[in-house]
């Protein structure tokens, strides 16, 4: 995939975005692994991940197809110099949600197809190829309860 990064920002800055985990890690493109910041004298240098300048206020990046499926915060930054660095302005952030080759959205579980087995009740939501399952419930239904349990 390509682009599942992107923001809204003016024109002719250089921006950059951060990657990092629940627990707060980031993302190390070149160790291809999360660590603690500043890590081995690691530095927002060795951490960002180019975003492209695509006039009229948008810029796009790509995540890492290495990184496994989660939830991950992206951060953004406003690169002052010539390098990334520690000291750089956070403009925005935000959640994504990847399922290990795509970004798992509402509009791809809503719109894209879904299959239930009639036997163990597990529902396979699908991408949009409608191949590869990119999230699977299976709901119990015992005495009052429904539950479903997202795998």
């Amino acid at each position: 995939m390509s682009n599942e990064i992107h923001i809204d920002y003016e024109s002719g800055n250089t921006l950059y975005a951060v990657l990092r985990d629940s627990t707060g890690k980031v993302w190390y493109p070149a160790g291809q692994s999360f660590e603690d910041w500043g890590n081995n004298g690691h530095d927002a240098d060795d951490y960002d991940l180019s975003l492209t300048d695509k006039d009229g206020n948008r810029y796009v990046g790509d995540f890492d197809n290495n990184i496994g499926k989660g939830r991950y915060t992206i951060q953004i930054f406003l690169q002052a110099d010539s390098n990334p660095a520690n000291t750089d302005e956070l403009i925005a952030a935000g959640a994504i949600f990847w399922t290990g080759n795509s970004e798992l959205t509402c509009d791809k579980i809503f719109a894209n197809k879904a299959v239930q087995d009639k036997l163990t009740g597990k529902i396979e939501y699908y991408d949009d190829d409608s191949q590869t399952v990119i999230l699977t419930h299976t709901p119990t239904d015992q005495q009052s309860t429904l539950t479903r349990t997202p795998s």
